[in-house]
Parts: structure tokens; C-alpha cells; sequence
């Protein structure tokens, strides 16, 4: 898979949990079986805005040369993506969200595959 292609896929998988973050909160945290208070619906909506970040970030990167910093934008998206299957695994473990949670395992775990793929290939 090419760089500009998961950057592609990263940018429309963020900015759509972005939108749903930014937009319908209390729906999110319904999905996952999370208690909707207040200080749920906005940490969900700064959760958004984070993921809105990462989407325009890896969006507008998409076209650009592998080079050294991109490399390094590689690298990070790599271990955050690997940190989110591990704390997404551990939040279903403990309880804390319902089996809908698994999307964020299998979704982090794609990106997780196609980011070393894309580090170790260049």
C-alpha cells in the first residue's frame, strides 16, 4: 500500500469519527455503551477535534515525497495506533465500553499494519 494511500484512508477514518464527535457525541458514547453526561459529551467533542487535527494533517500530506519528516509522521501515526489497540483492548477488558469497541481495535489495528508497512517499505 502506498503512503499516499493510507494517509488517504487514515484522513476519511478520522474525519468521519471527527464529525461524529464534534456533532452527535451523546449518540457516539451510546454506541459504545458509554454513560452520556456532560463531561463525556465533551471530552467526546475534544476527542473530535484531536481526530479532526489528525485527519487534515494526513490529508494534506497525502501528496508528499518520502522524506525524513514524513518518515517521522510515519513513525508517530505507527506507535499511537499501536497504543490505541492496546488501551481500545483494555477498555473492552475492563468493561468500560461494549463489544462495539472492537471497531476501534480492528480499525487501529489496519492502520497499525498499513503505517509499517509503509515505514519498513521506504
Amino acid at each position: 500500500m502506498s503512503l499516499k494511500t493510507v494517509f488517504l484512508i487514515n484522513a476519511i477514518i478520522a474525519g468521519l469519527f471527527a464529525v461524529f464527535c464534534l456533532i452527535i457525541p451523546a449518540t457516539m458514547l451510546s454506541w459504545y455503551g458509554v454513560e452520556s453526561i456532560d463531561a463525556t459529551v465533551l471530552m467526546t467533542r475534544f476527542f473530535g477535534v484531536a481526530l479532526l487535527a489528525l485527519a487534515l494533517i494526513t490529508f494534506f500530506l497525502k501528496g508528499s515525497e518520502f522524506n525524513s519528516t514524513i518518515k517521522s509522521v510515519v513513525l508517530a501515526l505507527l506507535l499511537s495506533d499501536i497504543i490505541g489497540v492496546i488501551v481500545s483492548i483494555w477498555a473492552i477488558v475492563s468493561n468500560i465500553v461494549n463489544t462495539v469497541g472492537w471497531l476501534n481495535v480492528i480499525i487501529y489495528g489496519f492502520l497499525t499494519i498499513a503505517l509499517y508497512t509503509v515505514y519498513k517499505k521506504k
